[in-house]
């Protein structure tokens, strides 16, 4: 059930905090003293005086106040009909952050969180064990710690295992690998060995992978210890190993071979993907894959001041809170931005703990964050800081953050504990820096342990549960935050961190696990012809219906896309998402929103699997949010919505960046980082002049209207304009990157003919038949 509104507008809950765990108002270096308390509300109260005070919303004191800057320019830049239509009102340019960590956030520390020498250490307790997460977890002068032994979770045997079984699988492999040419049929015939110790001595499975891992230079000898340990992905592969169908007609092996093992190495080639055929579709939609004739869209109501909803779009925070400042940011061994990390031009990689001399480090890691690197705690609480301010000194009325809190790492260095520990100090911060309009997350690959996976439900003998520690974990501090009541926050707990709620009248936030079309998330390897072995689809299908009989508007939200250029996402799921996607918009559906590639990217869906990329043939548009991590070689950004009170569809958006390159020298200033006003979706996008007479969806000069929404069409004219204009689509790679200096021009017909390509598609299967390289500006 929803919330209940407390008004026309979005609903703000009220900040009482008898869940969330009572944080002492002090700051030291110890753990702290739990007899010494007090609530988020006091402190959003002393925060709230602060910014009467202030005319802003700043925490830190030690630090001359923060600037802000306005401007007219997205007012100017769009007709004068469209600043009454969409809300248009004073446009903020620029914030100048503090210099100064906001310490009041955490309730205490590990270590001194004024000094710039070193990032701060919060002290985060965890809420379900009532205790504290230890130093050791996050410290970056210590070797991060690994997942315990506790969290290896192997298949149940099955039989009676043959005494010599291991001996004997090793001497099969051994055969295969030495008396056969390679090919594909040598990696199929590996799997059927392997999966008989899988099946009869599961635990004997990652010492095998070890042993075949070092024996075959497939990594290093240290590497392949460390990465098929037991509680890191060895018993992961068991499972996998054990479950997989590796019969004639089935395409797991394949999938196996090509995606975990790699096409190079096991020369196997992906499958063709399923066809969807007529009967697989009636039966999907209960026979019902005719849309209603009429539906009306206008289901929300207008906000009391006329204005649009400001709704935020933020994703990929990916904080690393083992940064550590002065390290090597250059490296080509390890995790940049660490103590062991290095760059081999300069060091061997052999030295004690500790830092390496100066001499000895290409590019030394900064307070604020490299390109290479996640991002420390005083980026992405800066980040979060400045986003009032960006909004003109109000409060965003909601926010949607499409996953990836924690860092990229080895995996080996991922924990439970760690993904905890992140979740909970990130969904704090977000409470106390963006004020009470409710936020609503979908998972990440990288927000589970270990990272990229996800189990489905149907998995045998109890194994179905071995993340729901993770779907729990959210939907305890989603419901502790004041975002979710309980009821919804059980939905958390049984559709793998999905959920379908109504935070506004007419309007429906579907959320759905993404990592069940990854490709990296092993567990989709089984059953690979099912295109909704996790239910998942199902789930969002059934939610369409009941919304469209209803009368609700949808938002989509996750978090990897599904298809751009068809390098992250699966065929199958995607494909059966594509067909949803045209069966519900534009009527039901009004927006997708992903994340994930840390890139400003769009995608069209088309009618009839996109047989035609006309513009009258579009029915809905992705949105891929901008990272605030700057790995790899982007700028932080974050984007401000402006979405129609009654139609739910965005009228414009605004991103605003902070320029990489400016932070080795911000420690010699008095502020922090600066977040200037990038562009307007609707200003750099809405002119359709050089295309419009050939489109098939003319609009009067060539103009986009100044009260027509950003819907599909909108983003299909635009790929159309590109199609004449290639300018634009080098304009559009420089927000791709956020204005980073690293990013590679698109200037070439074959790079404009592939972004183009890229954005008409809106599955995987699409986006592979697309000219592929030059799908991100990372490197």
């Amino acid at each position: 059930m929803p919330v209940p509104w407390m008004s026309d507008d979005i609903q703000k809950l009220p900040l009482s905090d008898d869940k969330v765990p009572p944080l002492p108002s002090y700051t030291t270096s110890t753990a702290p003293d739990t007899s010494r308390t007090q609530t988020l509300w006091y402190r959003m109260e002393v925060v709230a005086l602060l910014a009467t005070v202030l005319g802003l919303v700043h925490l830190a004191t030690s630090s001359p106040a923060p600037s802000v800057a306005h401007n007219n320019a997205a007012a100017a830049a769009a007709p004068s009909s469209a600043t009454a239509a969409s809300g248009f009102d004073q446009q903020t340019s620029a914030y100048t952050a503090s210099s100064a960590f906001p310490t009041s956030i955490f309730a205490s520390y590990y270590n001194n969180p004024a000094s710039m020498t070193a990032e701060p250490r919060p002290v985060v307790t965890d809420v379900q064990r009532n205790s504290v997460f230890p130093d050791i977890l996050a410290n970056p002068t210590i070797l991060p710690l690994g997942p315990s032994s506790s969290e290896a979770v192997y298949p149940l045997a099955t039989g009676t295992a043959l005494p010599d079984i291991a001996s004997q699988v090793r001497k099969e492999l051994t055969d295969i690998f030495t008396s056969s040419s390679a090919n594909c049929t040598t990696c199929t015939d590996a799997l059927k060995s392997a999966q008989k110790l899988a099946r009869q001595s599961p635990k004997d499975v990652p010492a095998m992978l070890i042993e075949m891992c070092t024996k075959y230079s497939y990594k290093s000898a240290s590497t392949c210890a460390k990465t098929y340990a037991p509680q890191v992905l060895g018993s992961v592969y068991a499972q996998i190993l054990s479950y997989a169908d590796f019969s004639a007609n089935s395409t797991d092996a394949q999938y196996i071979c090509n995606i975990v093992v790699g096409s190079s190495t096991s020369n196997c080639s992906l499958p063709k993907p399923r066809h969807l055929d007529d009967d697989f579709l009636d039966k999907w939609f209960f026979g019902k894959r005719t849309p209603p004739n009429t539906y009306n869209k206008n289901v929300g109501e207008p906000t009391k001041n006329g204005k649009d909803l400001r709704v935020l779009h933020m994703s990929d925070i990916h904080v690393d809170p083992r940064f550590f400042v002065g390290g090597e940011a250059s490296c080509t061994n390890g995790r940049c931005c660490r103590a062991d990390a290095y760059n081999s031009t300069l060091s061997n990689g052999n030295f004690t703990q500790g830092m390496l001399p100066k001499s000895n480090i290409s590019e030394p890691a900064t307070y604020w964050g490299n390109f290479k690197c996640d991002a420390p705690w005083s980026l992405a609480l800066s980040t979060l800081e400045a986003v009032t301010p960006l909004n003109g000194g109000d409060e965003v009325d909601m926010t949607i953050h499409t996953g990836d809190m924690v860092v990229h790492d080895l995996a080996q260095y991922i924990s439970q504990d760690l993904v905890k520990y992140t979740h909970q100090s990130l969904y704090d911060s977000i409470r106390s820096l963006l004020g009470r309009g409710p936020v609503f997350n979908a998972i990440g690959n990288h927000d589970s342990s270990p990272s990229d996976f996800a189990s489905q439900g149907a998995l045998p003998n109890g194994r179905s549960d071995q993340l729901s520690w993770d779907w729990d974990n959210l939907a305890r501090l989603w419901e502790a935050e004041g975002w979710f009541n309980h009821a919804q926050a059980e939905q958390v707990c049984s559709h793998y961190a999905g959920y379908s709620v109504t935070p506004r009248k007419g309007l429906r936030i579907i959320a759905i696990n993404t990592d069940f079309w990854y490709k990296n998330n092993v567990f989709n390897m089984i059953h690979t012809q099912n295109p909704d072995y996790s239910g998942s689809l199902r789930f969002l299908t059934d939610e369409l219906f009941h919304a469209e009989k209803r009368g609700e508007r949808v938002w989509i939200v996750g978090h990897v896309l599904t298809g751009w250029d068809g390098s992250n996402p699966l065929d199958n799921p995607t494909n059966l998402f594509y067909q949803i996607v045209d069966r519900f918009a534009p009527h039901v559906i009004a927006h997708i929103f992903f994340g994930h590639t840390h890139e400003d990217q769009f995608n069209v869906f088309y009618t009839n699997n996109g047989t035609s990329k006309a513009a009258q043939a579009a029915k809905a548009v992705s949105f891929m949010a901008p990272s605030i991590t700057p790995g790899n070689n982007v700028n932080p950004a974050v984007r401000i919505m402006h979405i129609n009170a009654t139609t739910y569809e965005v009228m414009d958006y605004h991103q605003f960046y902070t320029r990489v390159p400016t932070f080795p020298d911000l420690p010699s200033t008095s502020h922090g980082p600066i977040y200037e006003y990038l562009y307007s979706a609707r200003s750099a996008y809405g002119n359709f002049t050089a295309s419009n007479a050939n489109s098939t969806h003319p609009v009067a000069n060539g103009i986009w209207p100044a009260t027509a929404p950003l819907n599909a069409t909108f983003w299909a004219k635009l790929t159309e304009e590109m199609a004449v204009r290639k300018d634009l689509v080098q304009q559009f790679t420089v927000y791709q990157g956020r204005n980073s200096p690293k990013s590679p021009k698109c200037v070439t017909a074959d790079c404009v003919k592939a972004k183009i390509c890229y954005m008409q598609s809106g599955s995987a299967i699409l986006g592979k038949q697309c000219p592929q390289g030059f799908g991100s500006v990372q490197s």
